[in-house]
Formats: C-alpha cells, structure tokens, sequence
C-alpha cells in the first residue's frame, strides 16, 4: 500500500461521530483550513484537481493526516520528547483499532528510532509490545519477527536493570550527602564498599548505555566528594556534563550542571561556578527548562550561594554587593515557598557574603536565624561552620568575655560530639574554636592566634589538594586580620595563590 493511500483510507474509517469530533477540534486551530478542501474531497470521492504532488499539497495532506490523528486522540499540547513518544503510542493504538497496519507501523517505527535515540527504556519498551500487537495482523515479510522483537526486548531488560541497579547506588549515596555533608575517613570506606557491594562497576566503560554511564560519574563525583577528594569529584563532575544529552531528561541536565558548580566550587575552579550558573541562568529565562516554581526555586538556591560565595573568594567587592542585593529580592519573592531547610542553606550564603563586606550586623541576624534552627534538616558540616563564623563575627566586634563563653561552647562540642573522630575537618574546627577560647583567656597573643590559625588551615590544606571550600574564608580572615587589611582585600590577593583555572 503506498503511503500516500494513508491519508483516503483513514478518512474513509472515520464513524460519524468521529467526523464531528474532528469538526469540533479544528474549529479551535488554525483559521486558514485549506486542507478541509481535501477531507471533502476524499469523502465525496474526488478526484483532486491537482494533477500532481507538490510541495503545498503533499504537506496539506500530511498536516490533515496528523490533525485527524491528534483530534481522535485528544492530544496534550506538549512539545517534549516524551510528549511525542505519549503521542505516538495513544495513535498506534487508534490506528490498532481502525486494523490500519501498514500505518500502524510506520508510527511504530518512527517512535522506536526516538526512543533509541534518547534512551527512553520504559517507553521502548511498551512500544515493543505494540508491535507484537501489531504482528497479530500480519506475518507480512518485510516486517520483524516476533524472534527480532524478543531479542530487543532481552537487551532492554539487561539495560534496564544495569540502569537501576547504578540509580539506586546512587540514590544511596545521596542520602548521605543529605545527612552528613562529609565523612571521615572509615565512614567514607564504608560507604565506598557498600556501593562495591551494591553493584557498583569498575569503570563507566562497564555500563552499556549513556544513561547508566551518567549515573556512574554522578555517582563516583558526590561518593569522591563527601570523602574531601575534591579534585576526583570534579574531574567525574566534567565527565557528567560531557555524556551525550540526547539520553538525559531536562531535569538531568539540570540538576548535573547544578551539581557540576558544587563540584567546581569545592574545588576552587571559580570560572567554572560563574560559567554554570550563568549559563543555567540564561537557559532558564529562555524557558528551556519550564516555567515552573519549584524549578525556578531550585535555580535560585543553587546559584545565588554559589555566585555569592564565588565573589568573595574572588575579593570583587562591587559584584559580591550587587549580588548580595539580587539574592535579597529573590528571596523575599521565593520565601513563602521556601523549605525550611533550604531556606536555611540560603541563609548561609548571606551571613559569608556580608560578613566578607564587614557588615557584620546583618550577618549576626542570620546566624542567629541559624543558631534557633538548628534542628530543621541543615545539613550537620554546613551548620558547623556557621559556629565558626560565629566566634570570627564576635572576635570582630571585639566582644572578648562573649568570646571566651562562646567559643568555649563551640569547642566542648567539637570535642565530646567527635570523642573518637578521625575527621579531620572536624579537628580543624575544635582547634580553631580552641584557640579563640585561649585568645579571649589571655594565654595567646592575637599574633600567636592568627598564626597558629593560619598554619591550621593549611595543614587542612595539604590533605585536601591545597584546597578546601568551607575553610577557605577563615584563612582569608586570618591572613586580613594579620596583615591589617580588609577581607575583600585580601581575597582579591589570595585568590592569585589559592584560587584554580582549567588548562
């Protein structure tokens, strides 16, 4: 049958009450309706004035083809991938029922080459099943066996299977990043041999489709990150961004380059933060990731800490106060929908922000916020640090009997919470606390402080590839107080020596 015989023998199928459904849905599109000259041509049996197939009329009939599609199926404006695939499955079906094989078919073959494409396994996978359907019709040659269609379907399985098996290892190890942050040391290897147990692979060269290789450098990217190997976290974050799209969903993509940043962020590629978030920014406002509130919201809670942060690790003082400015209002516009925890992972952001600018009342405001909300799912190393940024705020504002209590308090809990801790970013913190307590007692000279501070810090450093995000700004105020400049100033000059670019 030629395929330019689908169009009359469809027409010819519809019921009357197909018709008038057909009447209905066009009266709601388009008010140029040419193509209903060639309904009623075909209806009353015709023959079409036009000699020929040109371009105009062959493109009128396809148009009248998937109108007549669209309208007995009712389908749902939607322009995604996975909106077509709906599309295309919901027309089979019609077209099942209407015994219209041959163009049964070709839909069938047109949606299996999308799926293919993009790796859309549980949809391949009903398709598959509609072609079986299909060959109940027909034992017609040119078509694939049931034997080709089975043996595709085994392949799907394996896929699908490998694919979440590495998602749920995955999903694990998420849920400790929620929970701690970082790890030492033996949480980390335990974490590491569950996943190996788990069914982790080797190697993404192991895994069989783009999708699942995705979810391996996810996976190793966050597993490497929670254990301070900030470089190997990066560097699996690149090879995340650099699997082909065309298998990921928009949300993947996404959330990737989200988590790409933090990557970037905790390893000190700063460019590469502004290059994301930038990016994901500009392809928001341009809706390619939809209009929605909680993606918009996750937008914002990810680039606004991220950008903040970037410009005080840079020492730009004048896009730190304009981002600052930014983030306020976007705050006030998202803040009834935002999450608590969240929000106050947000707050964060605000208190290093201001507290690089030396607005230091603004910055004690949120970290009271902090201090009261302990308690509302902040993640445990992101609340740990507010502590610190507590005593540094306190010791700026030259309040040393505040500081002697409090930063005894700070380091009491550091020291009996960790009593068998091998972490050492913990340690890091419980020493630094402890020196501002013997500052603030008079046993240490402010010099004596600074110093000890800074050859703290860096010793954390050696550990971590010379780097390490959350301790980053206290060495900054170390180095500021120490050598009588302003933090902006001397992040401006640090961020030469400790700050990373890509070659």
């Amino acid at each position: 049958m030629a395929k330019r015989n689908y169009l009359e023998d469809l027409v010819n199928s519809l019921t009357q009450g197909e018709l008038k459904k057909l009447s209905f849905y066009t009266k709601n599109i388009t008010s140029k309706k040419n193509y209903l000259e060639i309904l009623d041509d075909i209806r009353k049996n015709k023959t079409s004035k036009r000699q020929k197939y040109d371009n105009k009329y062959a493109q009128q009939r396809r148009y009248l083809y998937n109108i007549i599609l669209e309208s007995m199926v009712q389908k749902v404006q939607d322009d995604t991938i996975e909106g077509k695939i709906f599309f295309y499955i919901k027309s089979v079906n019609y077209l099942l029922s209407k015994q219209l094989l041959e163009q049964a078919y070709d839909i069938i073959n047109k949606a299996l080459n999308i799926v293919r494409k993009y790796e859309m396994f549980g949809y391949h996978l009903a398709i598959l099943e509609l072609e079986k359907e299909a060959r109940l019709f027909t034992n017609d040659s040119k078509h694939r066996t049931d034997n080709d269609i089975t043996e595709e379907e085994k392949k799907l399985i394996t896929f699908q299977k490998e694919l979440q098996t590495i998602k749920l290892i995955y999903s694990h190890i998420l849920t400790h990043k929620k929970k701690y942050g970082f790890m030492d040391p033996q949480q980390w290897l335990k974490l590491k041999n569950d996943t190996i147990q788990m069914g982790l692979k080797s190697s993404a060269d192991s895994y069989q489709t783009n999708k699942a290789k995705f979810y391996y450098y996810y996976s190793q990217a966050i597993l490497h990150l929670l254990g301070h190997r900030n470089t190997d976290a990066f560097n699996f974050g690149r090879k995340i961004l650099e699997v082909p799209k065309t298998s990921l969903s928009k949300f993947e993509i996404l959330q990737a380059s989200l988590d790409y940043s933090s990557l970037a962020l905790e390893a000190g590629y700063i460019q590469e933060v502004l290059k994301v978030t930038s990016g994901v920014t500009k392809a928001y406002k341009r809706g390619e990731f939809g209009s929605f509130d909680k993606t918009g919201l996750q937008i914002f809670y990810y680039c606004a800490n991220h950008d903040i942060l970037s410009y005080v690790f840079e020492g730009q003082k004048e896009k730190l106060l304009q981002k600052i400015a930014e983030a306020e209002i976007e705050y006030k516009k998202w803040e009834n929908k935002i999450p608590l925890g969240m929000k106050i992972i947000i707050t964060t952001g605000f208190i290093i922000g201001y507290f690089a600018v030396g607005e230091l009342k603004k910055s004690i405001k949120r970290i009271q916020f902090i201090l009261q909300n302990q308690r509302a799912g902040l993640r445990l190393d992101a609340y740990e640090g507010i502590l610190i940024y507590h005593l540094l705020t306190i010791f700026d504002k030259n309040d040393i009997s505040f500081l002697e209590n409090e930063s005894r308090k700070v380091y009491y809990y550091f020291k009996y919470r960790y009593l068998e801790s091998k972490n050492k970013e913990v340690k890091t913190k419980k020493n630094i606390a402890h020196l501002l307590l013997q500052f603030a007692m008079y046993r240490i000279s402010k010099k004596e402080m600074l110093t000890e501070m800074i050859r703290i810090i860096l010793d954390w450093f050696k550990e971590n590839n010379g780097y390490a995000e959350i301790e980053y700004p206290y060495l900054i105020w170390a180095n500021s107080k120490l050598q009588n400049k302003t933090f902006i100033e001397m992040a401006a000059e640090m961020s030469k020596v400790y700050l990373k670019k890509l070659n």
